[in-house]
């Protein structure tokens, strides 16, 4: 609405300004700009009045007054200020002076928003017309410098951090006169920052003559230059510089933005709130404000003894504040209700493309909150609509490390998640003070907030919702945690027009000062003897400044009680903070001051700080007993429209802020006082029956083997009708509600389904690493295989990544289960906390799937699945095909190395066969070891036949096993064979199916002919055929590949083993020859190959692998040639 004006129309202003000619020719060559986006169609852009008013004045204040100004334009929060930056910034930097020379050599665009700096970017790159006027620079404080000190970049776009990191290369670029245009003034450019990028762009000249103007007169001479050099740094603290002009933009100022930017602590250019909503730029977000009441009562989980111990208050309080936020039941409770309200009464509107976005009070409750929204929408609303979480770093939670992308996708982080939220199936937003400020969505209808908000973020956060849309006709948010009153507070001083009362007094900074200075706590030859150390540049002697604060410290301040040391940390803090902002205001220069300021930076460091450690013990003797949500508010919050009056802090001294002391059950009354008489037993959370639910083994089993969430309906519904039914006095209430009310049964069921699922997650069930659960394993099983592993077999990280590599093969369907169940397992084991009833169930699922984990073994190793002969046992026939570790059930002691493991194996041959057909329970004490035992045996497995997969051509990494296009028939499963002696003859043929092949009709002399001269021909290939050793691991491997075609593998082999063997090293005794020449040979064969081949290295392994292949193509030429 249009102020009025008196003697005119409210609208003269378009005939008086907007359509003069000189105005439209303007409107045309500045503002008027066509936009050409990277999706869509090019469009145009035209300024409100607002805009042109503002952009319009500024540059006519700087033609009339030079460089040098500050300006303050509070527009409102959605009321187009990136767009207003944008004009602006053009203009500026086209600007010039009578001699047609640029009244600004750069014009520098500085936020503190790193996440939405590429926004302002876009949308100023958006409107560059001629290539190279605009330098975006979003990473490198390198590429910053060299873009002011090359220039020819008219327009450069950065953020404030850079610019303290670009202070040394930047020496070059001073000197200039510089635009500063400032995104978000209210939290992006004050005290340090703002004097590196002064700093930046001050050259010594000009500092020179400032100080020149204030006559500064050092104490002594010989300090002349330390303090011309203090001065010149204090000067460049000065927001009083004549070569450079600021220009900042908000919508929530604070006192100190006027104080800085303002003029005569009043805003340059307006743009108020009540304006933008009157005028329909903006939305009025309060018109639609719903605030629920949360009350609580804590329960102690044990009788308080008389002699409980006292806590301190404050920190006792938040933390059982927090601990009832955090309560899963708690979390789920909103999560529920923020999702139903949204798909109930949110989620058609703006047909059918409303977001949501639920603002929480930490990163930790982010993340949980997150979590519990998407599992509501998967499930009860089919997961059609999804959910982002922002939020800063990396949390741990119960264990788990999370960061926006892990939880999010990869690449969806910072920026991305502004991207990804455009996808009209991302619907919620979660956030932990990310995304509160700037961010720019339209779509954004529904707010949920879980914080306390107040003052600047209060307006911030809540204006997310004002953006226009052609479909939105509203908005709506729903408050836990504020009433309506502390809104409206923290609006009514920027609803209207807004300015500061009172000035700041840079001359309280001797106040201070003094206030340090009074405890005598160092001289003034201490602080001139660190800052010239520290102005001196040499690192040696700058490195012995440590030790001089470290021992003003220990002899003057540590002495002190704790109370007298924290007031004195809270003093030296205040100057450095007050003296960054007090000094861009001084009209004056003292040396002094600076130097003092430099002392206590580095002085500050080294004060003795106590961190507080919170009382953690009280989380485990505390419950939430009670707990409701309630409607407290609904409607408008109406502003009255006056004028926000700002005022400077005050300058009162600081107090000593004594703690105080109180035992638990005090702490549990003040924290349960405000809610007395409003709860009874209907609010009451069914704490003891969770508990029976969470510890029942059937049920925690159901939950761990990942049933479908109908089947575990049907279970919990059954616990829990029988659990109610032997305590019915105490839950008559409740059970006549659930047998009254079947939608309320159905959605009490699925709560506790889901209480139960967060409740066995958040417990045990940790986020799957990989790396993490191969280290914790290491660690566990090191001992265990310190005589096997790097002795004769591969090291334990080489068995462990092959394990892990294994359950990340697909082999077949009724194996492949083994892939995600083992590897959850092991890691709820070895990474999870486990109650005796988790390691129960974890033990009842590994010890079953032995058997399944060997054969998934035997199909990477033959390539077909293992089929055991008719009424044959398939856990003694699989294990048989296991050399090694069938061998350990007659170990009896002989090789002391074995005897753990043949423990190991008799006792889950033994348990196995039990729970086949019987059901046993282990001791809770025995549970651990048992799992152990069992795990062990699955490395064991691995170990023993690594170099089978190898030698089967299966490629081991990270990302699984590559199985090879193996061989068709598989001869050696194949054959039935009878016997077999060293003088077997053409009529005493073995039982064998073979195909006629040219061999085969070789006399036996001829055969051995052939070999014979086939090794010696391999032997003048390499020398690698003289090693013996490796012969029948060659045979083996070519018969693997195919080479050696037919039944002349076990022939081949046969003759090699009775020509070597008798010269093999390690101890094989001469029974091997004599069993072979009774024909049981097969097994000894398989069980030397891969004894001889498991403490092979990979790179010999490689070489006997090609040198197998190579002897197959030396027979056939041997053959060819005869």
């Amino acid at each position: 609405m249009n102020p009025q004006v008196e003697g005119d129309y409210p609208t003269c202003y378009m005939w008086k300004e907007v359509l003069q000619a000189d105005s439209l020719l303007n409107l045309i060559q500045h503002f008027i700009k066509r936009i050409t986006p990277k999706k869509g169609e090019p469009f145009y852009i035209f300024p409100r009045y607002h805009q042109l008013r503002c952009v319009r004045n500024i540059i006519s204040d700087v033609r009339e007054k030079g460089v040098g100004q500050t300006y303050l334009v509070q527009h409102s929060a959605g009321s187009g200020k990136t767009k207003s930056m944008s004009w602006l910034a053009f203009q500026l930097a086209n600007l010039q002076n009578a001699d047609n020379t640029p009244v600004f050599d750069s014009v520098i665009m500085i936020t503190d928003r790193i996440v939405l700096d590429r926004n302002i970017a876009d949308e100023i790159k958006g409107m560059e017309e001629v290539a190279g006027t605009v330098k975006d620079i979003r990473k490198g404080s390198r590429n910053l410098a060299k873009a002011l000190a090359e220039g020819g970049h008219r327009i450069i776009i950065s953020t404030e951090q850079k610019f303290s990191f670009a202070l040394p290369k930047l020496k070059e670029a001073a000197g200039s006169h510089f635009a500063v245009i400032i995104d978000e003034a209210h939290t992006a450019f004050g005290k340090q920052a703002s004097h590196n990028v002064r700093q930046v762009l001050t050259d010594k000249n000009e500092l020179r003559e400032t100080v020149e103007e204030f006559g500064i007169e050092s104490r002594e001479a010989e300090n002349n230059m330390q303090d011309q050099m203090l001065a010149e740094l204090q000067a460049a603290r000065s927001i009083n510089s004549g070569h450079i002009s600021y220009f900042a933009f908000t919508a929530t100022p604070k006192s100190q933005t006027f104080a800085l930017y303002g003029r005569n602590g009043k805003a340059f250019d307006t743009y108020s709130m009540k304006q933008a909503i009157e005028e329909g730029f903006i939305l009025d977000v309060l018109k639609n404000y719903t605030t629920f009441q949360t009350m609580f009562e804590l329960v102690s989980k044990i009788d308080l003894p008389e002699d409980t111990p006292e806590y301190e208050k404050q920190n006792a309080l938040r933390l059982m504040m927090q601990y009832v936020n955090q309560h899963p039941y708690v979390i789920n409770y909103k999560a529920n209700m923020m999702v139903d309200y949204f798909m109930q009464h949110s989620a058609q509107k703006m047909k059918g493309q409303a977001k949501a976005i639920v603002v929480t009070s930490s990163r930790a409750n982010a993340i949980l909150f997150h979590q519990a929204i998407t599992r509501r929408l998967k499930e009860k609303y089919n997961g059609e609509i999804k959910a982002l979480v922002a939020f800063s770093g990396e949390v741990e939670i119960n264990g788990n490390k999370y960061t926006e992308e892990k939880i999010n996708g990869f690449g969806i982080k910072d920026n991305g998640i502004a991207v990804e939220f455009k996808q009209p199936n991302q619907r919620f937003l979660v956030v932990a003070d990310k995304f509160q400020t700037g961010f720019d969505q339209p779509l954004l209808h529904t707010m949920f907030v879980d914080r306390k908000l107040g003052g600047v973020q209060c307006i911030q956060t809540l204006s997310r919702l004002n953006r226009c849309h052609p479909d939105k006709q509203d908005t709506l948010i729903i408050d836990f945690v504020n009433k309506h009153e502390d809104i409206k507070a923290a609006f009514e001083p920027y609803y209207d027009t807004t300015w500061l009362q009172g000035n700041y007094n840079p001359s309280n900074i001797y106040e201070y000062k003094n206030d340090i200075e009074r405890r005598k706590l160092f001289t003034q030859n201490d602080i001139d003897k660190v800052v010239t150390l520290l102005l001196c540049g040499d690192e040696q002697q700058i490195a012995g400044i440590p030790s001089i604060l470290g021992q003003l410290v220990n002899e003057y301040v540590k002495p002190l009680p704790e109370e007298e040391q924290e007031l004195i940390r809270k003093e030296v803090n205040r100057y450095i903070r007050q003296y960054g902002l007090l000094a861009q205001l001084m009209k004056f220069l003292d040396p002094d001051l600076e130097r003092f300021y430099m002392f206590c930076k580095l002085y500050y460091k080294y004060l003795p700080y106590t961190k507080e450690t919170l009382p953690l013990d009280i989380l485990e003797k505390i419950d939430l007993d009670k707990y409701r949500i309630q409607l407290a508010e609904q409607g408008c919050i109406t502003l009255e429209g006056e004028d926000g009056e700002l005022t400077p802090p005050s300058t009162a001294g600081i107090s000593d802020g004594e703690k105080e002391f109180d035992h638990l059950d005090h702490l549990i009354h003040m924290m349960n006082e405000p809610y007395e008489g409003f709860l009874n037993e209907n609010d009451q959370i069914i704490l003891e029956l969770l508990r029976q639910l969470r510890n029942d083994p059937n049920i925690k089993q159901a939950f761990s083997a990942e049933n479908s969430r109908s089947s575990l309906l049907k279970m919990v519904e059954k616990e829990f009708n029988k659990k109610v039914a032997t305590q019915l006095g105490k839950y008559i209430n409740l059970k006549k509600l659930l047998n009254s009310n079947q939608a309320f049964n159905e959605e009490f069921l699925n709560m506790l389904v889901t209480f139960l699922g967060q409740s066995f997650h958040t417990s045990n069930v940790l986020e799957y690493n990989e790396e993490l659960l191969k280290d914790v394993m290491f660690e566990k099983l090191e001992d265990t295989f310190s005589e096997l592993c790097g002795h004769g077999y591969r090291e334990l990280e080489e068995v462990l990544d092959c394990l892990f590599a294994i359950l990340k093969t697909h082999t077949v369907k009724n194996l492949d289960g083994l892939n995600t169940m083992i590897p959850n397992q092991l890691n709820k084991f070895y990474r999870g906390e486990n109650e005796p009833v988790d390691l129960k169930v974890i033990f009842a699922a590994l010890l079953p799937k032995y058997e399944a984990f060997l054969r998934k073994l035997y199909y990477l190793k033959e390539g077909e699945q293992f089929m055991s002969t008719k009424g044959a046992d398939g856990w003694v026939a699989i294990v048989k095909t296991f050399h090694e570790i069938d061998n350990l059930y007659y170990n009896h002691g002989k090789n002391p190395k074995l005897n753990t493991f043949e423990t190991y194996y008799k006792c889950i041959s033994k348990w196995r066969n039990e729970n086949v057909h019987h059901a046993p329970e282990l001791p809770d004490a025995e549970v651990a070891p048992a799992i152990h035992m069992v795990v062990s045996m699955y490395i064991y497995a691995v170990m023993v036949s690594i170099t089978d997969l190898e030698m089967a051509g299966c490629e081991l990494d990270n990302s699984g096993v590559t199985v090879p296009v193996m061989y068709p028939s598989a001869p050696a499963a194949s054959y039935e064979m009878d016997t077999y002696s060293r003088d077997n003859s053409e009529e005493d043929e073995p039982v064998q199916k073979v195909a006629e092949c040219p061999i085969n009709k070789m006399n036996e002399e001829e055969k051995m002919d052939l070999l014979k001269r086939s090794i010696l021909k391999a032997q003048s290939y390499t020398p690698l055929f003289t090693k013996k050793r490796h012969w029948m691991s060659i045979y083996k491997m070519a018969a693997h590949k195919n080479i050696i075609i037919d039944g002349d593998y076990a022939y081949f082999v046969q003759r090699i083993g009775m020509m070597d063997l008798k010269n093999m090293p390690d101890g094989l005794s001469a029974n091997y020859l004599d069993r072979m020449n009774k024909g049981v040979f097969a097994d000894d064969l398989s069980e030397w190959t891969s004894t001889g081949l498991s403490g092979m290295k990979r790179s010999e392994f490689t070489d006997i692998k090609e040198t197998a292949e190579k002897f197959g193509e030396i027979i056939d030429e041997t053959r060819h040639n005869e």
